[in-house]
């Protein structure tokens, strides 16, 4: 985490409760039928693609951490847009907050994973909104000690998602929960634009990286990092080996060889009492 979402953790700790348990709760809830959703008709949903991805590389904690925030970056953009809130200015500054990311999103094919995961990242991410608009709106509200849900500090935001992701992945991390995360960082980027803190959205992109850094990162990594959202949205066929190719044409060419017998045996059949008429 960094020093100053540390140093802001540390002062109001003992002021900022827990988030209210609904939130959590209906989260938790969201994520599981999503979770379901993804595992069957997840190509009928707008954004999702039914190919998966050929990139297969090596991926480090680090390239996870770089690619999330990344993708925060992008999902922020997107929710903003579908709630008619951004303009040059909010996209010229999340421009600059994932200038850093994208240069070190992960090396070779860091940018192409970005680019590979955003669809599925942000058509699962608005499927939750649909299904679940008050859960995923007024975000603040629901999770902040502070009338109204105002936001006061710029690290207000990235120790609020902190507070929700500890409480989210506290039984268990699955992707269903990742995306939830990212629809309340989304509603929480809502909150800051409506109350004039466009300003506060670099330390809620900066707060989703660091929950990705401390609870998902070893996670990630051993589902082969962000692209491990499309092998759980399409599992990957299983491959025949050359063995297989062997015995299946083997196979084929058995029954032809039967066939063909069969085939003679009806038609010399035919042929003799013709002959022996004459």
């Amino acid at each position: 985490m960094s020093s100053t979402a540390g140093a802001f953790h540390q002062q109001h700790q003992p002021q900022q409760q827990s988030p209210r348990s609904p939130i959590v709760a209906a989260a938790v809830a969201a994520a599981a039928a999503i979770g379901a959703v993804s595992g069957g008709s997840a190509g009928g949903v707008v954004g999702w693609t039914n190919k998966r991805s050929p990139i297969h590389h090596l991926t480090t904690s680090q390239d996870v951490i770089n690619q999330g925030k990344c993708l925060c970056g992008e999902y922020i953009r997107a929710r903003l847009k579908r709630s008619g809130l951004l303009n040059r200015k909010i996209l010229q500054r999340l421009r600059n907050s994932m200038e850093h990311c994208m240069a070190g999103s992960g090396g070779i094919g860091g940018g192409a994973v970005v680019r590979e995961a955003l669809p599925l990242l942000n058509g699962m991410g608005e499927e939750l909104e649909r299904m679940h608009p008050r859960l995923y709106s007024n975000v603040s509200r629901q999770i902040s000690n502070e009338p109204w849900g105002e936001l006061t500090e710029p690290d207000t935001v990235g120790y609020l998602l902190h507070v929700v992701a500890k409480d989210l992945f506290k039984s268990g991390i699955t992707w269903g929960k990742v995306i939830s995360l990212f629809a309340i960082a989304g509603g929480l980027a809502v909150d800051c634009v409506r109350q004039d803190h466009a300003d506060y959205l670099q330390q809620l992109i900066e707060g989703t990286a660091d929950v990705i850094e401390e609870d998902l990162s070893g996670w990630l990594v051993e589902r082969g990092g962000w692209l491990g959202l499309q092998d759980h949205v399409h599992p990957p066929q299983p491959e025949i080996s050359v063995t297989g190719w062997v015995s299946i044409t083997a196979l084929t060419l058995a029954v032809i060889y039967i066939v063909s017998l069969f085939l003679r045996v009806i038609g010399s059949g035919y042929t003799e009492p013709e002959q022996s008429t004459n």
